[in-house]
């Protein structure tokens, strides 16, 4: 079973960072603008903003609501895929079969690739100084995600119920030779910007109340839940709050930002 609880953590977290991660990479200070792209895109500078609601249109898989803000510095920088802010405003979107309710991710002083963009419709900041990403999950969205899970995690009927502060577990699977039961309930902390670690206050195995020396055999095994590390696209978890049916998380990144 602890493998099992392990497992089925890590999936749920990491689909909440795959949006970002697909669209977001390390910095490449070496880019140069193709110039005939750079030409394509001064005489007609909407081109920019079309391409990148088309790409975040194929990431997110027709989100019900997309609108993207960008905040230039002048006619030229926009050529190169250079601007002060992008903002992506999104409700909806799904990224491997998990719906996003709501997202929201600013990337400040950012160079696109605008050759990726332009010619392939895939977003790749080569340069950028912050990225801000602010998340809502709803509960009935994490429980359908599991579902589709189940088979791949060996969890049979998991479950998930978010209540102000805390999250309820709940699901069965082979302990060994036998089919369990277990239910556990505790709360989420981030810490030290990189981990996420889950906290439980009680757990059962087949009804049977477990005492706190084996809950935490349990949860030192679970714990990291989620390593930040472990993903290319380096984002530092800021806070994650549990409230009736939804979970809200939000994670930045400090970039190095080259001169414009």
């Amino acid at each position: 079973m602890k493998k099992k609880l392990a497992c089925y953590f890590n999936l749920i977290f990491f689909s909440f960072m795959t949006m970002v991660s697909s669209v977001a990479m390390a910095n490449n200070a070496s880019y140069t603008p193709t110039p005939e792209i750079t030409a394509q895109i001064a005489s007609n500078p909407q081109i920019i903003h079309e391409k990148l609601v088309s790409s975040m249109n194929k990431l997110l898989e027709n989100p019900a609501s997309l609108s993207i803000t960008l905040t230039p510095y002048n006619d030229k920088e926009t050529s190169l895929g250079k601007f002060q802010k992008v903002v992506v405003h999104t409700s909806r979107g799904k990224v491997d079969n998990l719906f996003l309710h709501q997202a929201n991710i600013e990337f400040e002083d950012v160079q696109l690739d605008t050759t990726k963009l332009i010619v392939e419709e895939k977003i790749d900041p080569v340069v950028m100084s912050n990225i801000n990403m602010d998340v809502i999950i709803k509960e009935s969205d994490l429980n359908l995600f599991l579902d589709a899970k189940s088979k791949s995690i060996k969890v049979d009927h998991p479950k998930i119920v978010l209540n102000k502060g805390k999250m309820e577990l709940s699901g069965s699977t082979k302990y060994g030779m036998v089919k369990v039961e277990f239910w556990a309930t505790g709360g989420l902390e981030v810490k030290d910007k990189r981990e996420i670690w889950f906290h439980a206050s009680r757990m059962k195995v087949n009804r049977m109340a477990m005492p706190r020396s084996f809950i935490g055999i349990i949860v030192k095994k679970i714990n990291p839940v989620l390593n930040l590390d472990k993903f290319p696209f380096k984002l530092n978890l800021d806070a994650i709050n549990i409230s009736d049916n939804e979970m809200h998380f939000t994670s930045y990144r400090k970039g190095s930002k080259n001169s414009q």
